[in-house]
């Protein structure tokens, strides 16, 4: 027992280390302010959808918003074989000029159509966001101005949920925005971990040197970040604004939910880079801890004094770097539900994390494994 002991205070102070640093990257980022007056280059924005009338004419609206040049702007929609009417309602906006292309028969998937839509951009500045995301009307403005000042080979930007109505809802954003703030942090300390491909500035010769995992029906981000951080990895940068925010639409169901965290799980398996197995390990451990200390504590009543302080370090560790993130991008109410995620999350990161092992996930209606 006291070996078990041992080494989850190990375990702990490891994992504090770790979220600790992040918080320091994160404070040493520079809060960015767009500056509307430069020479406005061309650039690419390239979406891959599929299945996506719901959503598509909010992200049309965003795009039409946008105030940089319309005439140096390439927006590129590529449909990746649509069942429902997506094609149609692309097909009959006039308010933007769209390059509507279509994935060939052969191939499928997101990774294929943003390979297949960034082959032919213009621009050899890439700009990436989904389908079913919305922004406002400088971000296009911010995300080059930034390049065209610090030239970086990735421009990681912040995502955030939108139309958090009910409490799954805003306990998803707040879950999320832990996520992104662990990704800002760790490349604001230089050891770049996760990036979101709702919201990415690359250049086109980048994209189109690197190894993208073609085992694996998604992770193109992360992927391409990896590949960028070998080769360049103090030219990955995170910026720091609130007019670059994309905002994306939480999960409706809690199926819907697991679905799309256990495919994120499951690319885990081709991660090779030591600061993302560390962080993923060390991570999990933490979370494994928590989980069956709570659970032996039935039985072994003195058990559940350590799970509660090993739940007290989390939380405080967490709040450091959760909170300061929240703040700036005013989403700091969403913290009164900071203590039940803390006590939820663990269940949740077990489960996912094993299940996706297994990797057996459905994606716009379509199985893979």
């Amino acid at each position: 027992m006291e070996i078990i002991i041992s080494i989850s205070i190990l375990v702990f102070l490891l994992y504090t280390a770790t979220i600790f640093s992040f918080a320091i990257g994160w404070l040493r980022i520079k809060k960015f302010c767009t500056k509307p007056d430069f020479d406005k280059p061309i650039v690419s924005i390239v979406i891959a959808c599929r299945n996506e009338e719901k959503n598509i004419t909010g992200l049309l609206d965003s795009l039409e918003k946008q105030n940089y040049s319309k005439a140096n702007t390439e927006i590129i929609i590529v449909d990746d074989h649509s069942e429902d009417e997506t094609v149609k309602i692309l097909q009959r906006q006039s308010n933007l000029s769209i390059k509507l292309l279509h994935l060939p028969n052969e191939v499928a998937g997101k990774k294929e159509a943003l390979r297949y839509g960034i082959n032919l951009a213009q621009s050899e500045i890439i700009l990436t966001t989904d389908a079913d995301c919305a922004m406002k009307e400088n971000w296009i403005t911010s995300m080059v101005s930034y390049y065209v000042q610090y030239k970086p080979k990735l421009l990681v930007a912040p995502v955030i949920l939108s139309e958090t109505r009910n409490i799954f809802q805003k306990f998803q954003s707040l879950e999320f925005l832990s996520l992104i703030s662990s990704g800002a942090g760790a490349i604001g300390i230089g050891k770049p971990i996760m990036c979101n491909g709702a919201n990415l500035l690359f250049e086109k010769s980048m994209y189109q040197h690197a190894l993208l995992e073609n085992n694996y029906v998604s992770g193109d981000d992360i992927f391409l970040l990896l590949q960028i951080k070998k080769q360049y990895p103090k030219s990955i940068h995170f910026i720091k604004s609130t007019d670059s925010i994309v905002y994306t639409k939480p999960a409706i169901s809690l199926q819907e939910f697991f679905e799309q965290r256990i495919r994120w799980a499951s690319k885990s398996k081709a991660y090779r880079d030591i600061d993302i197995v560390f962080v993923a390990v060390i991570v999990a451990l933490v979370n494994y801890i928590l989980t069956f200390s709570l659970l032996a504590s039935v039985f072994y009543k003195h058990i559940f004094y350590y799970y509660l302080f090993f739940l007290v370090i989390k939380s405080v560790i967490d709040l450091s770097l959760l909170y300061p993130f929240n703040y700036f991008f005013k989403r700091h109410r969403l913290m009164w539900l900071f203590i039940p995620l803390q006590i939820i999350y663990p269940f949740y990161i077990t489960y996912t994390s094993i299940a996706g092992l297994a990797g057996r996930f459905t994606w716009k209606n379509r199985n893979f494994r």
